[in-house]
């Protein structure tokens, strides 16, 4: 999948058949919004749409997903929900993204109380 074919076809918000995506902290910085919608291509797994997005925001946005020692792996830091379930990096591979579809990036930050 191309970024181009990524992230073609935008449709009015809250359009039932658009995959919205969804950002937050330094990864909403890199794509300079809070979210966007998109049509998915058939088949589109949550790993191939967040390539797309890298490619198409480039390398910050590459810098915010993925590893930069390890090519193609997410960053340990980086949290993804489709749908506000949780999913493991080890699965987005295989976990498809469909159109009403929300997935949602999410900077994990460290520290506690």
């Amino acid at each position: 999948m191309t970024a181009e074919s990524a992230l073609a076809g935008c449709a009015p918000a809250d359009s039932p058949e658009m995959t919205r995506i969804r950002y937050f902290g330094s990864i909403r910085e890199a794509a300079g919004k809070i979210d966007e919608e998109l049509n998915p291509l058939p088949n589109a797994t949550v790993y191939s749409l967040l390539q797309a997005v890298s490619n198409t925001y480039g390398d910050k946005m590459r810098d915010e997903l993925f590893d930069y020692r390890v090519p193609g792996v997410f960053r340990d830091d980086l949290m993804i929900s489709v749908n506000e379930a949780v999913i493991n990096h080890a699965r987005a591979a295989e976990t498809e993204v469909r159109p009403g579809d929300v997935v949602a990036l999410f900077p994990i930050f460290p520290g506690g109380g």
